[in-house]
């Protein structure tokens, strides 16, 4: 069982960066490329960036989109 933790704008299934940690470290060399295809509050983004990987989310809720670009501090990207 994994405790989620909450963020302030949440989302209301935010997992503890220290789940994701071990995943990144398994499937992603340094410089490697991390795929989020339901990144919610972009916390496993986050934590690719942390940990000097790239990330790509994937949300169909515009609102997670916003949340996770100011949370990455970065525009959020437009739907095509």
């Amino acid at each position: 069982t994994v405790a989620t933790i909450p963020y302030g704008e949440a989302h209301f299934a935010t997992f503890p960066e220290a789940l994701i940690e071990p995943c990144i470290l398994a499937g992603a060399p340094r410089g490697g490329l991390v795929l989020d295809p339901f990144s919610g509050a972009g916390t496993t983004l986050l934590v690719a960036k942390k940990m000097n990987r790239t990330g790509i989310g994937i949300q169909l809720n515009p609102d997670y989109c916003a949340m996770s670009a100011k949370r990455l501090g970065i525009e959020p990207a437009r739907l095509l």
